[in-house]
């Protein structure tokens, strides 16, 4: 029984070793968080798209929101209609080939109080566009992803005014696949600034993880 007690006790060491170590490897310049809003270019008035690209993405986009909207009863002609006030940025992310940014920022289509939105990430292809990304988030920071890799993407989603959890996204094969998850506590503010945030990994018991 002790010696079951002791190897017990030595996997806990290693496990709290091995999250402390997780949380120092991943640092996050919170500052640099981007967000798409109403300032940005929406996909119906873009001037960057060819009216068949524009049709094409906005039909990528209404695909995704189509079956939570339809289930609040919306039409596929509103929802196409929400579709293209999608707000999106081109961001070249190291290879030349410049992603579109897409979120959709009103509450019809699914953003909430908090300002978590649908947010999506496309790539321009024979067969139209495909989600690299397909998130809800309120924010996005790209990050240095080491020589001749494409950046590395940090999508934050607020849980309060005070916590975020945090997701970190590395480029593999073609898309963003999700390689890490952390909460981002903010202390009060002091002298009436912005105190940087506790980083630390998502708990095992949050949902979905």
């Amino acid at each position: 029984m002790r010696m079951r007690f002791r190897i017990a006790w030595f996997g806990l060491l290693l496990a709290g070793a091995w999250i402390v170590a997780l949380a120092a490897d991943f640092q996050w310049n919170w500052r640099d968080q981007q967000a798409l809003g109403r300032m940005d270019p929406s996909v119906g008035n873009t001037s960057k798209l060819t009216e068949p690209e524009r049709a094409e993405l906005i039909s990528a986009i209404a695909l995704r929101l189509e079956k939570p909207m339809s289930d609040a009863g919306y039409d596929s002609d509103r929802i196409r209609e929400i579709a293209s006030t999608t707000r999106l940025r081109f961001v070249d992310l190291g290879d030349g080939k410049p992603l579109i940014f897409a979120s959709a920022i009103t509450l019809e289509a699914g953003c909430d109080a908090l300002v978590n939105c649908p947010f999506w990430i496309f790539r321009h292809t024979d067969d139209g566009y495909i989600a690299v990304v397909d998130a809800v988030a309120a924010s996005y920071t790209l990050q240095p992803a080491g020589a001749g890799a494409l950046s590395d993407l940090v999508l934050m989603h607020h849980v309060s005014a005070k916590e975020g959890r945090l997701t970190l996204y590395k480029y593999a094969d073609g898309k963003y696949v999700e390689s890490g998850c952390y909460t981002a506590t903010w202390p009060a503010t002091k002298d009436s600034e912005t105190q940087d945030p506790t980083i630390s990994p998502c708990s095992s018991a949050e949902p979905g993880k």
